[in-house]
């Protein structure tokens, strides 16, 4: 069994980041759960995953890459358009046909915008006796889910 490993940076700050493995076969719905352990999320909202297989800056150009989104977010609450859009739920990380170094962003939550980038680090041969998706490796403290609230109180 393949296992990917990415590394998962806030996009504001790539200094915080996690090292996530998940088995080829597990979804990218897998992968948001696991992300939003990473980072000490306890609030669900909906996600989006956006492959542009390089790194970008600008936004906008993200939203037109093909989107991955749960299939409530597929009908319900459109973004702005994207050139395609698959349900994260039925596609699994090895079906996205990545390569090392190639790059994908993740969106959590619309309204406050975790925006993320993900560069996937390796591909190797995994141990199915062992629980994935895994955290391998943390940097930097999570930041609180909602800091503007904090902030006023």
């Amino acid at each position: 069994m393949q296992v990917y490993q990415f590394k998962v940076a806030l996009m504001h700050d790539k200094r915080i980041y996690r090292n996530i493995a998940i088995f080829g076969n597990q979804s990218l719905d897998d992968l948001h759960e696991a992300i939003f352990d990473a980072f000490d999320r306890y609030d669900p909202h909906l996600y989006s995953f956006f492959l542009t297989r390089k790194k970008m800056d600008n936004k906008r150009k993200i939203y037109h890459a093909p989107e991955y989104t749960p299939s409530m977010g597929m009908e319900d609450f459109e973004m702005l358009p994207a050139q395609e859009k698959y349900n994260a739920e039925k596609t699994t990380i090895e079906k996205l046909h990545l390569k090392e170094k190639e790059t994908l962003y993740y969106l959590f939550d619309f309204g406050e915008e975790w925006w993320h980038e993900l560069t996937l680090l390796s591909v190797q041969g995994g141990d199915t006796s062992e629980k994935y998706p895994k955290i391998v490796k943390k940097s930097g403290e999570s930041p609180e889910q909602y800091p503007y609230y904090y902030e006023e109180m």
